[in-house]
């Protein structure tokens, strides 16, 4: 079958963002295992989203460029379940990622006396096994008949296919979407009025002593409380960049599920691009809210582009 003008918009842009999404998290790794001040306990969990936006790049990407250029699946009954699964997975991944993050945020502001008991290194990978395990269990149900995987020709892909099981589809929005959703929310608005309730404390304390012990205490826990809040605010912007590059993926999939509304092509299609392209995105975020990794990234970039130049 011959390519059409779409076909060949869509394959441009699927590659577009499958270099940016790979190159960026690549990099990211390979910045944050070199640089020690980066190699922090809050990092851990930031590098495990970004693995599974990795994993996005290296094989979804790949698979669903395949299948727009042959228009159809042509990779098999097998690997449509299992790239059917990953996707799944990959998904389900970003969710679990966001909310351990969040976690962490809480105990590392809200619990600091115990963060580092309860954030140790080991804990730290523990946690992280964690967050897997739940987002295998997740995922796997379609595999033993509870729903199943198979191709979308809307979105050029294998997923699980939702009509088979409103039950498992209710399951996932409980599951994938509310749950994450009431734990980022919880930890939110705790951290919100700890930094309230502590900002309020040191204000009382400076008024009430002029000593210089108190207002170097003031001092250091302000300083201590601003880079707190950065990283607070990059984790909130994760969140809602995540919100913005999925929702209209999931908006379509309730559509296609509890309605026989049909979906326009490109709208379909697009929905699943800017979910793709969130795997880039969070690398953008990274570097907008955070100064050191984005010096870091200026110095890679830089003897990257000077060791061209000088080859």
């Amino acid at each position: 079958m011959a390519a059409t003008t779409g076909t060949i918009l869509e394959t441009i842009v699927l590659v577009i963002v499958f270099i940016a999404a790979l190159c960026a998290n690549l990099s990211l790794f390979y910045i944050v295992g070199t640089t020690r001040n980066l190699q922090t306990k809050a990092n851990v969990f930031i590098l495990n989203l970004a693995l599974a936006d990795l994993l996005v790049a290296v094989i979804n990407l790949p698979v669903t460029i395949i299948t727009v250029i042959a228009q159809d699946w042509v990779l098999g009954k097998t690997l449509c379940q299992i790239s059917g699964f990953l996707t799944l997975l990959t998904f389900v991944a970003s969710c679990m990622a966001l909310s351990m993050i969040s976690i962490n945020r809480y105990h590392a502001i809200v619990n600091w006396t115990s963060y580092e008991s309860k954030y140790t290194r080991r804990k730290c990978a523990f946690y992280v096994c964690i967050t897997w395990f739940i987002t295998i269990v997740l995922s796997i149900p379609p595999f033993f008949g509870w729903a199943k995987f198979d191709y979308d020709p809307g979105q050029s892909y294998c997923f699980a296919e939702w009509t088979a099981s409103k039950s498992y589809t209710i399951f996932m929005i409980a599951a994938c979407l509310c749950g994450p959703l009431s734990i980022m929310t919880y930890c939110y608005v705790r951290i919100l009025r700890y930094h309230e309730d502590s900002g309020r404390d040191v204000r009382q304390i400076s008024l009430r002593s002029n000593s210089l012990s108190v207002q170097s205490f003031a001092m250091v826990n302000q300083t201590q409380g601003s880079r707190k809040n950065r990283l607070t605010r990059t984790v909130i912007v994760l969140i809602v960049v995540f919100g913005i590059c999925w929702s209209p993926f999931a908006i379509i999939m309730l559509i296609q599920v509890f309605s026989n509304a049909h979906v326009p092509r490109a709208v379909d299609f697009g929905s699943l691009v800017l979910g793709y392209l969130n795997s880039f995105f969070n690398v953008v975020v990274y570097n907008a809210t955070n100064r050191k990794l984005r010096r870091q990234f200026l110095k890679f970039f830089t003897a990257v582009n000077l060791e061209k130049t000088f080859d």
